[in-house]
């Protein structure tokens, strides 16, 4: 039995499995899941020891400081075999001080990527603790042990965030605390060197004892909102005491037989239940998984799916939308008749914040509890600001509100952004969950979960061939395809009307685990655009 994933082949499993994007990561989830752990005490301890806080979320804050930290954003799906799946929501309020006069009246039309103004309360730690305090069986603290052991003896920099880190360097510079940190002799880290964060795992140290009261109400809290204030930030601790995980039901629509399941907004979720309404209406099916039909398909659905994302949603408790109105048959047909096989759709300039940095894992259990879970710092190495004594690295989500009076998404004091990561997970008609997935990679992420689940649903491909296939993404009036995708589709689409380019990187990432009921296994990939696998025992 083929336990670990290629870059190929599925991962195959009767017992358990994680899938992330960093292979400590991986590892570290599989040894809770091996203690008798469910899948929610080895996601928090494979998603924290990059950012510090559930063991991924805390291990994957230490190893992939590029793309998330205890210092960001969370939002999870968790469905326990046996009950109904849940959405927590665990993003960040804007300071209470800021709004669009407080911008307006320093002539400032746009947040910048390194402002003290982009950090909003970090969420991540406050919804990790929240969803092992309903569903966990390990003590809180063991969950940070490997990240913490990590964080001060040192990892090996992969090559996906050595890359990242390379490209991040004039980021790094501008903040003194992220130089100490974050270069190495004033450059970035290599990959293979060894990289240590000795202040994050004294403050891991400190959460795994205390709590999540010690970020948001203790010395940790100080700390942070010190760092911001010196460099012009308007954070209090009473705002970090309003912060909180909103636990609620999941979203969700049917899909030949199944339903997909997403967050709630300010989550943007509900992006990829409009594309696969979409989808099903204009039969992608019947199409080639490889053809210019397809992916002109999926650039019409995306445009079209966006514009009610940035027109019409942000943050409920600020803006009143309908989402069963957004969803229903009248208002998708409406949609679909806008789209057509043999021409380009116009909606005009979105003029969309651009993509942000994530991380995203999946883990099921021996008994199929099942956990979605997503944590981000936004921009890659978030906002760039480290702060003064902890040593955790402060995101910028911020940057996602418009500072344009009257949009949905306009900034506001204690507000929510509307946010760009995702988890998701395919449900059968018997409540029971047959795929936990999700993709990384900021605003392409409704569209990769979309292509993602057309490849498994439509085109009968496996966890591994549907994350590893090509992609293409239609973002503010471009249409950029990764290089693997055939020339043939790129002239095709170009005499449609598209304007469409070839470009160096790639589109996200990605983690996959299928349940198999019927088998009585788990099948599960991970994309090999990142440095992960999926692994089972």
């Amino acid at each position: 039995m083929n336990n670990q994933s290629t870059k190929d082949k599925d991962a195959r499993s009767s017992n358990a499995m994680a899938a992330t994007s960093h292979p400590l990561a991986t590892e570290e989830a599989l040894k809770i899941l091996k203690m008798g752990g469910n899948a929610v005490d080895a996601s928090i301890a494979a998603s924290n020891a990059v950012d510090a806080s559930i063991a991924a979320s805390i291990v994957l804050s230490v190893v992939e400081p590029n793309a998330t930290s205890i210092g960001g954003d969370c939002f999870a799906i968790v469905k326990m075999d046996n009950k109904d799946a849940v959405s927590f929501n665990g993003s960040g309020l804007a300071p209470e001080k800021l709004n669009y006069n407080f911008f307006k009246d320093r002539n400032i039309d746009k947040i910048g990527l390194t402002s003290p103004h982009s950090v909003t309360i970090p969420g991540a730690l406050n919804a990790w603790e929240k969803i092992h305090k309903e569903f966990g069986k390990l003590d809180f603290e063991r969950l940070f042990l490997g990240a913490i052991d990590i964080a001060k003896n040192g990892h090996r920099v992969t090559k996906v965030v050595s890359n990242a880190w390379k490209n991040s360097l004039n980021k790094i510079n501008g903040n003194e605390n992220s130089k100490k940190i974050f270069l190495k002799d004033g450059r970035t880290y290599q990959e293979n060197e060894l990289m240590k964060n000795i202040a994050l795992g004294e403050t891991l140290e400190a959460i795994s004892k205390k709590g999540s009261k010690e970020f948001y109400e203790g010395e940790i809290a100080k700390d942070i909102i010190e760092t911001l204030n010196e460099l012009g930030g308007v954070h209090t601790f009473e705002d970090f005491s309003k912060q909180s995980t909103i636990r609620s039901d999941t979203i969700k629509s049917n899909y030949k037989g199944d339903f997909i399941h997403q967050c709630p907004p300010n989550g943007p979720g509900v992006t990829v239940l409009i594309m696969m309404k979409l989808l099903e209406k204009l039969n992608i099916q019947n199409y080639k998984f490889n053809s210019t039909e397809r992916f002109h398909l999926e650039a019409e659905v995306t445009k079209q799916a966006y514009k009610v994302k940035e027109t019409i949603l942000g943050d409920p408790n600020f803006v009143n939308f309908n989402l069963e109105e957004i969803l229903s048959d009248k208002n998708i047909e409406e949609i679909f008749n806008k789209i057509n096989l043999n021409s380009c759709s116009d909606v005009g300039d979105l003029n969309i914040p651009a993509h942000p940095e994530t991380i995203y894992l999946t883990v099921v259990d021996k008994d199929l509890n099942s956990v979605s879970i997503i944590n981000s710092v936004c921009y890659v190495f978030g906002s760039g600001i480290t702060t003064n004594k902890s040593g955790i690295l402060l995101h910028n989500r911020g940057t996602n509100f418009r500072v344009e009076n009257g949009h949905p998404n306009c900034i506001a004091g204690l507000k929510r952004p509307l946010h760009t990561i995702i988890p998701g997970m395919l449900i059968d008609k018997n409540n029971k969950a047959t795929l936990s997935y999700g993709v990384m990679g900021g605003q392409y992420q409704p569209v990769g979960q979309v292509h993602v689940l057309n490849n498994m649903i439509d085109f009968g491909m496996g966890p591994q061939e549907a994350l590893s296939f090509p992609r293409a993404f239609h973002f503010n009036n471009i249409y950029k395809l990764e290089k693997t995708v055939d020339k043939e589709i790129f002239h095709g689409l170009k005499e449609i009307g598209h304007n469409v380019e070839y470009f160096d990187g790639t589109h996200g990432g990605g983690q996959a685990i299928k349940i198999n009921r019927s088998e009585g296994d788990l099948l599960g990939g991970s994309d090999p655009r990142k440095d992960g696998y999926a692994k089972g025992y």
